[in-house]
């Protein structure tokens, strides 16, 4: 089965070729087999139009197009912009009628089906491209969303990646001429849903191949006449032009049977599904193992066994975070957790006192096997042991007794938010996920880390508001004074020293600084300073930022203090 559907195929039956013009315009019966091709893809065209192409496909009552009947299909004619309407009629001996008339509500073979798309166009008003409208019984049937950027309508895979079910595509062929235009659906998505309604496909097609200008109408021309159970067609063709146009009927490959043994097997719990193999301490028997983790391979406190209990830790270099940090639309990182979109959850994760990050085999063991393989490549023996505060949750079951200025830093600006002061701006939920510790020693993260923290704090602080409340005390604002320096004054006129008030900003002031130079268009000599400075003092990166968050923790108390914020702390 071919992938996905190639929009060059197309063209190729669309447009005259460069060379090769004359046998091209006479052979439109040609344009059969890309329609048959496309039916057997795993993406199927169910809608194009363009230069010498068109194929509207739309859905009948299965029992009615089996078999197909070639005389009542080949007289029905389906417009793009067929739809509901509220029909009148009067007349018949039945009077004056005001009712609700299907697209399809015409001929034996059509009546009661489904059409799959729609042209509506909204005269005088509506400028550009007229807009393409899908049945929305089967977008709600199928769980899809409509995405602009992507002009198609969506779904997320089992990985949480956007899955284009059905597009849109719209190609130009060059300068001044005619566009194409064409929808797509995933066979599989299609058949699911063709056998669940009980219809069938029905292609209607016309494809006509000739030069305007050149072209002196069809007079008298050998016509051909095509029958098969499925497919049949009429065309011709003369010296400079030919057409077909038939119909082609697609069944569903997917018998219900199957869509009922695929739910069967998923809800059971006792299904075959892949694991990978991690390095871990096995707490219970105070070893390094390597082992699966298959629920077969890890016992519980509750089991008598000697395999490695759940909660086992497995170690990773720490830039295994960098992928869930580098795309916050996909990923949601909380403290100790992490989740992407509705594709998976990982319960539990920390950072140790080695720089690595742990989680416990037993949560890894839910995450799909792709997801588990990109885990696994990450892998290595401990270098230590699990963080403390890990360890008096997840062991001990208790409250954590370390020191994490970050998140009272967010827990004090969540209490800020939702009842915030004049001279506080509230921090959007971006900005609060965005600003993290650093996972690894990478200069670049941790440049990206400062300038999210400076993010989420300092540019809380509104202007305009803290020079009204510096003047409203009795001191006068400079106006190039920026919020910091406004701060300060503040502080001075709530009856601090200007050396304690410069002391008590500096933090704020450093982090505000530090990340002008790291982000900013600073010299590589300046950023090359800090760093060495950051890993001379602290070690690490990671350590350093942990340490200028606890500073501006507690600066970020005097400064609620001073503005009349009271004290915030849990």
């Amino acid at each position: 089965m071919a992938r996905r559907f190639n929009i060059a195929a197309l063209k190729a039956i669309s447009q005259e070729p460069v060379t090769g013009g004359a046998e091209w315009l006479i052979a439109a019966e040609d344009s059969v087999a890309f329609l048959k091709e496309s039916a057997q893809s795993e993406e199927i065209v169910i809608y194009a139009s363009g230069p010498a192409t068109y194929v509207h496909a739309v859905l009948a009552p299965r029992k009615q197009v089996t078999p197909a009947d070639y005389e009542d299909l080949m007289h029905s004619v389906v417009q793009i912009d067929d739809s509901w309407v509220i029909q009148k009629s009067y007349g018949g001996g039945e009077g004056h009628r005001v009712y609700l008339e299907a697209p399809l509500s015409f001929g034996k073979s059509l009546s009661g089906g489904e059409k799959l798309v729609f042209r509506r166009s909204f005269d005088g008003v509506q400028r550009g491209e007229i807009s393409i409208e899908l049945s929305q019984k089967i977008v709600h049937a199928l769980s899809l969303h409509f995405v602009p950027e992507r002009n198609a309508y969506c779904r997320l895979d089992e990985c949480g990646d956007i899955e284009d079910v059905i597009r849109v595509i719209r190609n130009k062929l060059g300068p001044g001429r005619e566009s194409l235009i064409v929808v797509t659906i995933l066979a599989k998505d299609l058949s699911t849903y063709m056998t669940l309604a009980d219809m069938s496909l029905v292609y209607f097609f016309d494809f006509t191949r000739l030069k305007f200008g050149e072209f002196d109408g069809w007079g008298d021309h050998p016509r051909i006449d095509r029958k098969a159970p499925d497919l049949f067609y009429q065309g011709g063709s003369i010296g400079n032009a030919s057409y077909v146009y038939g119909r082609m009927i697609v069944r569903s490959t997917i018998p219900l049977q199957q869509l009922i043994d695929e739910w069967k097997e998923e809800s059971n719990p006792t299904r075959r599904k892949e694991y990978a193999a991690f390095k871990i301490f096995d707490r219970k028997n105070s070893v390094e193992v390597e082992t699966m983790c298959a629920p077969e391979f890890l016992s519980n406190y509750f089991q008598e066994s000697n395999l490695p209990w759940e909660i086992s830790p497995a170690f990773f270099r720490p830039d295994v975070m960098h992928r869930f940090k580098a795309d916050p639309e996909k990923y949601s990182l909380n403290d100790r957790s992490i989740s992407c979109r509705n594709a998976w959850y990982l319960k539990s994760y920390d950072i140790n006192e080695a720089g690595q990050m742990h989680a416990y085999i037993g949560d890894l063991a839910h995450l799909p096997i792709e997801e588990q393989r990109y885990w696994q490549s990450f892998n290595e023996w401990p270098k230590g042991t699990i963080s403390t505060r890990a360890y008096e949750n997840d062991i001990l079951g208790e409250f954590s007794s370390e020191y994490d200025p970050l998140h009272l830093l967010k827990y004090k600006i969540e209490k800020l938010n939702a009842s915030p002061p004049d001279w506080w701006q509230p921090r959007g939920e971006a900005h609060m996920d965005a600003a993290r510790y650093p996972a690894t020693d990478s200069t670049l993260e941790w440049a990206n880390e400062i300038m999210a923290f400076d993010q989420l704090l300092v540019e809380g602080f509104l202007l305009k508001p803290l020079r009204k409340l510096l003047e409203a005390r009795g001191r006068k604002a400079e106006a190039n004074w920026a919020s910091l320096r406004l701060i300060a004054e503040i502080l001075v006129a709530s009856g601090k020293t200007v050396d304690d008030a410069k002391a008590n900003l500096m933090p704020l002031s450093r982090l505000h600084a530090l990340r002008s130079i790291l982000k900013a268009h600073s010299s590589i000599e300046e950023k090359d300073k800090e760093e060495r400075q950051a890993r001379a003092t602290h070690g690490t990166l990671r350590a350093h930022f942990k340490d200028l968050a606890g500073q501006c923790d507690k600066s970020f108390d005097t400064i609620l203090l001073a503005l009349g914020a009271g004290d915030l702390n849990p």
